[in-house]
């Protein structure tokens, strides 16, 4: 996780950024009423982005258009020309809508422009440009062939929602900081939302692209939605790749619909359409997170809403996404909970039955109904009391509604005795990298082929003693993490987690019960160190307000860090020569001991240089089993550090000895 406070604003080509200036609105706009002379263009799409250089074969199909690129949202400068602003040299609105134009050859389009020459927009033009999209422009399909940091809620999700309800479709490109899946969840707002279908990149073989946006996120929703193929080509000259590219293809897609639908006067809603068209994508062989339901299929699209039950003449068309697990990193354990997250689209307000069959079907809790209004999920936990290994568990989740047919989850697994069993608490982490499915998954995977049953601690209502109890360790990730919140063209950092005294009590009496702690921290710019602190300070550690190392870089996507290899003797350390680090010192006192440290060269008085070795990493033992160690920094343990992606070559085996010692085995 990047240390520097700033979250990372990414799309394919163009940059999401925040600044802070408030003026009046003015911007350009040229109409075509829908009623124009232009043949069948009577399917709307709107495309948020840089622009559009109009040559002859877009010249009559945009019809309507203007810039959001004033200072009214943000920008520094008032532009209000809706040519492409090239970004990176690279006319990247221009293509996104070429894809529109040829393989949607009845859509009209508008020209929403908020990408800058610098390859910069703010979230504010974005929003204004999807609420003019709906209410003047009367588009039917938005594309997004934009991103951001994913942030759950704030002025761009309420617009998505927002248009979604008004009955429009919104696509969105879900990123290209997949790098080849090391990254964990890595799709992007506003591709994260339920109301958008997130669409992936594939290759002409249909293997997804190291830079295609990778599910699942946190909750183990799956995403993306569906894949296209990310590439353009440009004049037989060479190309262009990127999900900002597959994201058209599918806007395209759904704007053929669509038309279909008017051509045979049914109706649609955007549920329907992302029915549809994820329920006709063509099988991968890659994962639901890598691919979603698969490649786009326009032609068996159409057969699909052809050949479906219509009710009043809405087709009727749902789908269940992911349809198999457990995902090929998961593991699953006998006396252990997972809970599954199961979404559902369809064409409008049902309500469905669950049922639930198979050899697990006794260790299952969950709903036995559940209304969908287009877009919605569930979940439910399989809870194996047994201690004994069971091999061959099936579960099949199926889930019925009038004249929607039938849908069907279907999971298989084994179920292995565990050595130990460990939470990883993400409950004060608002962050959604901060999970198994994230930044975390090669932790998890590491820890459970060495047959360590692994559950999160997602909520603060389940910091209980009772529930802590139950594990062997708890692993605490990123405890009261910045939550960034975006409002008004300004980022904000709110401290949204605090620990309350029950939740203190709770900890405190795990610990005195015989209960091991990890604590992986981050420094002031990631972490409220005053709401950590107060955690903390119950075993008698602090994380400091330093930075160490105080500059790092970032090369091909990887950041830079600081080699420590000054171990102490310990069991845990025992044989690791070095480990991988960026983040703060730890303070301990008390019976705590230190486990690693640094020398840090610092500026005194008189601007006098001189070196101090500071603890990264202390330990500390209590009553019985109870055992304890507080980290500096997260960079050991993401999935960078394990996969042997920084400097250090040990991180994996130091956190196993970590682990061993903390669960009593070493």
């Amino acid at each position: 996780m990047d240390d520097t406070g700033e979250p990372g604003f990414r799309r394919g080509t163009a940059v999401l950024v925040i600044t802070v200036i408030f003026v009046a609105t003015f911007a350009v706009a040229a109409l075509i009423p829908r009623n124009s002379d232009f043949p069948d263009l009577n399917v709307r799409v709107c495309i948020i982005d840089s622009g559009i250089n109009k040559d002859y074969s877009l010249l009559s199909r945009v019809v309507l258009e203007r810039s959001f690129i004033n200072t009214s949202y943000g920008y520094s400068v008032n532009l209000n020309t809706t040519g492409d602003s090239m970004p990176l040299n690279n006319p990247h609105g221009t293509y996104v809508a070429k894809i529109i134009a040829r393989d949607a050859p009845d859509a009209a389009i508008a020209n929403a422009k908020v990408v800058t020459s610098n390859n910069t927009a703010t979230v504010e033009s974005i929003v204004a440009a999807i609420y003019w999209a709906v209410e003047e422009a009367e588009c039917d399909v938005i594309n997004l062939s934009i991103g951001t940091y994913p942030f759950i809620q704030g002025t761009l999700r309420a617009a998505v929602k927002w248009a979604f309800e008004k009955g429009v479709v919104i696509v969105a490109a879900a990123g290209n900081n997949g790098k080849g899946g090391i990254a964990g969840t890595s799709v992007e707002s506003p591709a994260v939302y339920p109301e958008v279908i997130a669409v992936g990149a594939v290759d002409e073989h249909g293997e997804p692209y190291d830079f295609t946006g990778r599910g699942p996120l946190r909750n183990r929703t799956a995403k993306p939605d569906i894949v296209a193929y990310g590439f353009y080509s440009v004049n037989g000259a060479g190309g262009v790749f990127g999900t900002s590219f597959a994201a058209p293809m599918v806007t395209a897609a759904a704007a053929t619909i669509i038309k279909y639908c008017q051509e045979n006067e049914w109706s649609w809603t955007p549920g329907m359409i992302k029915a549809v068209l994820t329920s006709s994508a063509t099988y991968l062989s890659s994962e639901n997170w890598e691919v979603g339901a698969g490649l786009l299929n326009t032609d068996i699209a159409l057969e699909f809403v052809s050949n479906v039950v219509k009710r009043n003449g809405l087709p009727l068309v749902a789908f269940i996404s992911p349809r198999n697990g457990p995902y090929s990193f998961e593991r699953w354990f006998a006396n252990s909970s997972t809970i599954i997250t199961c979404s559902v689209f369809c064409s409008g307000n049902a309500l469905f039955t669950i049922n639930y069959a198979g050899l697990a079907v006794d260790y299952i809790h969950g709903p036995t109904t559940i209304w969908i209004n287009q877009t919605g999920s569930f979940q439910f936990s399989m809870d194996i009391p047994s201690n004994e290994s069971q091999d061959g568990l099936s579960l099949i989740v199926t889930l019925s509604s009038t004249n929607y047919g039938i849908l069907r989850t279907r999971v298989n697994f084994d179920a292995a005795s565990p050595l130990a069993r460990i939470a990883f608490d993400i409950s004060h982490s608002s962050w959604l990298t901060d999970s198994i499915y994230g930044q975390f998954r090669e932790m998890y995977s590491l820890l459970t082929d060495a047959g360590i049953a692994i559950e999160e601690i997602r909520f603060e209502s389940e910091i209980t003693t009772e529930h802590l109890r139950r594990f062997d360790a708890i692993f605490i990730l990123d405890p009261c993490a910045w939550d960034y919140t975006y409002e008004y063209n300004e980022i904000s950092l709110s401290s949204t987690f605090t620990y309350s005294q029950t939740e203190k009590d709770a900890y405190l009496d795990y610990w005195n019960s015989g209960g091991s702690i990890l604590v992986i921290g981050m420094g002031n710019r990631s972490l409220d160190l005053i709401a950590t602190n107060e955690l903390l300070a119950l075993f008698g550690f602090a994380l400091n307000y330093d930075q160490i190392p105080q500059i790092t870089i970032e090369v091909g996507g990887i950041s830079s860090t600081l080699l420590v290899t000054d171990l102490m003797n310990h069991t845990a350390t025992a044989g690791i020569g070095s480990f991988d680090f960026v983040g703060c010192s730890v303070n301990y006192s008390g019976d705590a001991f230190p486990l690693a440290q640094v020398e840090v060269t610092l500026v005194g008085e008189l601007d006098l240089i001189y070196e101090e070795n500071r603890t990264v990493m202390a330990a500390l033992e209590g009553v019985g089993e109870a055992r304890m160690i507080v980290s500096g920094s997260n960079f050991m343990f993401d999935n960078w550090g394990v996969e042997g992606y920084y400097q250090s070559d040990e991180n994996d085996r130091f956190i196993l000895q970590i682990a061993y010692w903390l669960i009593g085995v070493l």
